[in-house]
């Protein structure tokens, strides 16, 4: 099975531009239009999900195209919340993934290359 193709900010990051050009297009099509409100078929928990949802992703990583995965996102995460105990470990994966999609997880977080915070390193005095 061949491997899913990494985004170019993810291969950029990683250098591997610079090694193999040809395998990545010069620029990533982005859409201009914007996330909006939550869809008014969503009921109360799950417009509360996808509100905490749209506060956690970092900034600049999900306009109009993504609203698919994030009303995916809110729903199985709402789910979960209402029912911890009866969610199925599948769709439990499901959510993980979802959420690493949008950068949710620290791992993928490094990928999209937010800013590192500087911590102060106590051997720099030396």
């Amino acid at each position: 099975m061949a491997r899913i193709p990494q985004p170019r900010e993810v291969a950029e990051l990683k250098g591997a531009t610079k090694k193999h050009p040809e395998r990545y297009r010069k620029t990533a099509p982005k859409s201009a239009a914007p996330v909006g409100k939550a869809p008014k078929h969503l009921d109360a928990l799950e417009v509360e999900a996808w509100g905490e949802l749209l506060s956690y992703i970092p900034v600049g990583v999900v306009t109009g195209a993504d609203r698919l995965i994030l009303e995916t996102t809110a729903v199985l995460l709402s789910q979960f919340r209402v029912n911890r105990e009866e969610f199925p470990a599948a769709k439990l994966g499901h959510l993980i993934g979802c959420l690493a999609r949008l950068g949710l997880t620290p791992a993928d977080r490094q990928k999209l290359g937010t800013e590192k915070q500087n911590e102060e390193n106590p051997f720099n005095s030396f």
